[in-house]
């Protein structure tokens, strides 16, 4: 039983990551999508580098759920 329930909590993390990883790729292309219409240098400066951020909290989550 223990061993059950240790490997459903395991699944419950490696999808919780994917769902979170999916969930900052988003925010990534949005942000980029964003960034190519700005038409303000410092803005898209802003946009792009708040997307590099989300970009490292995906691959955290992406390294979490391996």
């Amino acid at each position: 039983m223990a061993n059950a329930r240790s490997a459903g909590v395991l699944a419950f993390i490696e999808n919780a990551s994917h769902f979170r990883e999916a969930y900052y790729r988003d925010k990534v292309a949005r942000l980029r999508e964003m960034a190519e219409t700005e038409p303000l240098g410092r803005f898209r400066k802003q946009l792009i580098d708040l997307a590099e951020q989300y970009e490292v909290l995906a691959d955290t989550a992406r390294d979490r759920g391996n």
